[in-house]
């Protein structure tokens, strides 16, 4: 199982899940999936472009025209392709390279998450973050899914707080403070990984070592309030009632709309009750029990050699 080299115990993570951070550590070496050569040669030689590729000093964003440029000529030109010269400049200066969609040009992340998604059932991505010395790249926030932090190079400083609010459905406001309690602080050591609940705030910083860690995710699971809007959406389907706008100055008839309020709630509730909950549970199992296809490398000589349909000779 590849889970196992991001969780010591994946009974454990399965009992935690959404609800507590998990520290694991001594999992071993991660070089084959990711680590600190292969985050150079993307850095330095894969040309790689905006969203790819971005930069996080203190919780906000270098500028684009900071490290990019234009690269080729004529019909070969690319915009927005990262500058290595002037990546490793802001670096110096305390920026965080963040690596992301790692799965779309790193056949052995991609490789290592198809096999994570059919463990544990959803999709999952992966980034990868390069942090200086002293430096802090994102700040403090959380995250609308649950995160899988595996440490690869340096050490790096976390520090988590209870979530503001149970299972976020949408990322934080930029800039948002929280108040919350710290429920753990610990640094990550290669071979050291760390469960993030989605909605957990989450802060790291180096210190005097660098650090190389790479994040994997996966895609939210639908959520009840998701299928409850399916559902109120079909009832209006059915249901002219539930279409009907206000009537006019309905702002000065407060009782007039909690009487067609108290209606319309009676009548979502006679649909609610013709629902079907076994049909429901199999419609939601069967639209996100299929993962996406993986890419299908080791096919393309075969495409090259098949070639096109012969042509007709010219008339």
């Amino acid at each position: 199982m590849v889970l196992e080299r991001l969780v010591s115990d994946t009974d454990e993570l399965r009992r935690a899940w959404e609800s507590t951070p998990l520290h694991s550590r001594d999992l071993g070496d991660f070089d084959d999936v990711f680590g600190l050569p292969l985050a150079e040669d993307l850095v330095v030689n894969r040309g790689l472009r905006i969203p790819y590729l971005r930069l996080l000093r203190e919780g906000s964003y270098v500028p684009a025209a900071r490290f990019t440029h234009r690269t080729g000529t004529g019909a070969g030109q690319a915009e927005n392709v990262a500058d290595p010269h002037a990546v490793l400049r802001e670096m110096e200066g305390g920026a965080t390279v963040v690596l992301r969609g790692l799965v779309r040009y790193c056949p052995e992340v991609a490789d290592f998450c198809q096999r994570l998604s059919a463990e544990l059932g959803i999709p999952t991505s992966a980034g990868a973050y390069l942090t200086p010395a002293n430096s802090r790249g994102a700040g403090p926030h959380y995250d609308p899914m649950s995160v899988l932090v595996r440490q690869v190079h340096g050490i790096k400083h976390w520090r988590l707080q209870a979530p503001p609010t149970q299972w976020p459905r949408s990322l934080p406001a930029p800039g948002e403070r929280y108040d919350t309690p710290v429920i753990a602080e610990l640094d990550l050591h290669p071979g050291d990984s760390l469960y993030i609940p989605r909605g957990v705030v989450h802060d790291a910083w180096t210190t005097d070592s660098e650090s190389v860690h790479i994040t994997f995710s996966g895609d939210t699971p639908p959520m009840w309030a998701d299928v409850l809007h399916e559902l109120v959406d079909r009832a209006a389907a059915s249901d002219p009632a539930l279409r009907e706008t206000f009537p006019w100055r309905f702002t000065d008839a407060p009782e007039a709309v909690a009487a067609q309020a108290k209606e319309r709630l009676a009548a979502l509730r006679v649909f609610l009750d013709t629902v079907d909950v076994d049909e429901l549970a199999g419609s939601i199992i069967d639209r996100h029990a299929a993962l996406p296809a993986q890419a299908p490398r080791g096919r393309l000589a075969a495409a090259l050699a098949a070639g096109a349909l012969t042509p007709e000779p010219p008339r």
